[in-house]
């Protein structure tokens, strides 16, 4: 493993070793010695190490370019008092271009989308270029005698394009992402895009050498190619293939930029433009490639995401298009519909009817009309009596098209919860059984259910006002709890017991007169049948005295009430202790 140390010189050396490779080739390939190269991509390996280094390394590399440059142009050139200044310029312009790209935040990805293409397009592309192409036009003027005005477009337009083409490239080859994205395919995506790289290479060397035919579309086809399968990287390699062999057939005056014109300074702003043209087809490219592939891996890690939280969840959600055949579908559906997802997906409406409920299969055969509606349904799941389900089901709507969302949640704790606490509010706290208001809703039942027969019971505790007197009400709680244990336990018949405040209690029993009579007498002799005891050891002998009055179909059900209340009072004139009925009357001795 190198250390920190190491690698900054190994990439000191490397970047100083391919600059004066690349400067001095250029010079070779692309110009005459006089006058400017036709693609300059030597300072754009410099702009790279910069802009994947702290600031504090940038002396070393710019000193680094400007030795690279000074004998690369010695070597190529000869010597000349001018060639101090050119490697001053050309560190120069790429220090700005560093520093401008650096506080804009967008070194970090250059062509990430298209509001970072545009900053290192204006900055590397325009800015930096325009700079160093006056004052590179001026040396040239004074050491060489070359014309300043066709020196700077010459200049500019070699420069812009080699940092515009090159420092992509060289960014990803000196961070190792172009190794790492090579590794990270599997076999057959390597030979692909090597395939499709070698394709691209050989089109450009066939159209660059021949002179015969301007067929200088057709790399732009295999560019794209190289853009959407393997994209940023790619489209930046491609696009420096097309700068290698444009640049040395420009130079040479063949290919199809010799058809354009005969002077060679003509026919190198020309190829200059076709690069130009090439580099702003693939740099938004790039970046429109970039961004979709990133949202690409964003969505599928969100799909992910939401897969992971629906095998957790005990929830189940189910997508319809309009014609009613199910999409997609994720969640506890198994639990639920008896129906994996993988099962569900792809079957219509009718192919689910056997899975569904008859509730639920009425919601869904009529979605909401609009976004803002959500139809709700409670359900029980065949099969699965213990299971109480909740479905909502809601609108979507995109592109034109239009479905709707089914969301099954299990509610039967919340349902048990519910009717937990509806039995809390209608339970006697003390006895155990109804109170007022529970007696009262199970008659109201009764009566809307239309049930019969039904006979109602108004039962007192005789004498219980001396109990509480003289023994105090914590004698009297456990007196009406034995009281109200015997009403229950001591009876064949359907019946629903109630205690209305104080002794009064009441049962419902869904019989005849006749049979709810004999019950209400088995519940007297059983309660004075022997004595109620509590925990002090007090020893109490109990009676009840009961009236009874079963509904007639022309009673309501004040006038049920009634006639069992003139009952129970008839038996306590008589001498309590008994069962009297609505015209008749027995006491038990």
């Amino acid at each position: 493993m190198f250390s920190h140390g190491h690698v900054a010189m190994r990439r000191l050396l490397i970047g100083m070793a391919a600059y004066f490779i690349l400067a001095a080739s250029t010079i070779l390939l692309t110009s005459n010695g006089r006058s400017h190269a036709t693609v300059w991509p030597a300072d754009a390996i410099i702009l790279a190490l910069l802009l994947g280094s702290s600031t504090r390394a940038w002396p070393s590399f710019l000193f680094a370019g400007y030795l690279a440059n000074f004998l690369a142009n010695l070597v190529t050139r000869g010597w000349s008092d001018g060639l101090v200044f050119y490697g001053i310029i050309n560190m120069s312009q790429t220090w700005l271009a560093a520093t401008l790209i650096r506080k804009m935040g967008a070194h970090e990805n250059l062509l990430e989308d298209a509001k970072s293409t545009l900053r290192f397009i204006g900055f590397a592309g325009v800015l930096a270029p325009a700079m160093g192409a006056a004052a590179g036009s001026l040396v040239s003027l004074i050491n060489f005698g070359e014309s300043f005005g066709p020196s700077f477009v010459r200049w500019f337009a070699s420069n812009s394009l080699g940092l515009l083409v090159v420092t992509p490239f060289a960014m990803a080859l000196f961070d190792g992402n172009y190794l790492a994205e090579f590794r990270a395919k599997p076999l057959a995506g390597r030979m692909v895009s090597l395939g499709l790289l070698a394709i691209h290479g050989a089109t450009c060397a066939i159209i660059f050498i021949e002179t015969t035919l301007p067929l200088l579309f057709l790399p732009m086809s295999t560019l794209l190619a190289l853009s959407f399968r393997c994209g940023r990287a790619g489209a930046m390699a491609g696009v420096v293939v097309v700068a290698l062999f444009g640049g040395i057939a420009a130079f040479r005056g063949t290919g199809p930029i010799a058809l354009t014109h005969d002077e060679a300074f003509t026919q190198a702003l020309v190829f200059q433009c076709y690069l130009a043209v090439i580099l702003c087809t693939a740099l938004p490219l790039t970046a429109t490639v970039a961004a979709r592939a990133q949202a690409l891996v964003l969505l599928a890690q969100r799909d992910e995401a939401i897969r992971l939280i629906m095998d957790s969840s005990s929830n189940a959600v189910l997508g319809f298009d309009s014609s009613g055949t199910c999409r997609w579908a994720a969640g506890q559906l198994e639990d639920y519909l008896d129906l994996r997802p993988d099962q569900l997906r792809n079957l219509k409406l009718e192919d689910l009817a056997p899975h569904l409920n008859a509730d639920l299969q009425a919601v869904l055969g009529s979605p909401p009309a609009n976004l803002r509606d959500v139809k709700h349904v409670e359900f029980v799941p065949s099969g699965r009596p213990m299971l109480t389900l909740e479905a909502s089901v809601g609108r979507w709507e995109q592109a034109g098209a239009w479905g709707f969302v089914v969301t099954i949640r299990d509610i039967s704790m919340r349902k048990l919860r519910e009717a937990a606490i509806s039995r809390m509010a209608e339970t006697d706290d003390l006895t155990g059984v109804l109170n007022r208001k529970g007696f009262k809703a199970r008659i109201n039942e009764a009566f809307r259910s239309g049930r019969r027969p039904l006979t109602l019971a108004l039962i007192d505790v005789d004498h219980f006002k001396s109990v509480n007197d003289n023994f105090g009400h914590s004698v009297g709680d456990v007196f009406l709890q034995e009281v109200a244990v015997r009403l229950q336990a001591h009876s064949d018949s359907p019946q629903i017991v109630g205690r209305f405040g104080g002794d009064e209690f009441a049962i419902l029993f869904e019989v005849g007169i006749a049979e709810a009579r004999k019950a209400c007498e088995a519940m007297v002799a059983a309660i004075g049948a022997r004595p109620v005891v509590n925990e002090r050891g007090i020893r109490l002998n109990a009676s009840i005295s009961c009236g009874i009055a079963e509904l007639d179909p022309s009673m309501s059900r004040g006038q049920l009430f009634e006639a069992a209340d003139s009952a129970l009072y008839a038996v306590k004139r008589s001498g309590r202790n008994g069962v009297g009925e609505a015209g008749g009357l027995r006491a038990i001795s």
